[in-house]
């Protein structure tokens, strides 16, 4: 079976992401905090985050929220 292509992403510029400005409305962030709070609402309470949607008020705290849901969603598979 043929290897998929390899797809370069380019590093975005370090003025990119600012942890402590605040989201902006329909952004990238925003929706991806959205997806997600709709998703955690059905995971059984001892693996939710535990984070308030309307807690998440910056970049930092949008890119905390998607890192720990990426984790829960992403688990290592079990051992054989």
């Amino acid at each position: 079976m043929a290897k998929p292509p390899v797809i370069r992403v380019p590093k975005p510029a370090r003025s990119s992401y600012q942890p402590h400005r605040l989201l902006s409305k329909n952004t990238l962030l925003q929706n991806q905090v959205k997806h997600f709070k709709e998703l955690e609402k059905d995971f059984p309470p001892e693996h939710r985050t535990g984070i308030s949607h309307e807690s998440i008020q910056t970049e930092g705290q949008a890119a905390e929220y998607i890192r720990r849901m990426t984790g829960k969603l992403h688990k290592p598979p079990a051992k054989a």
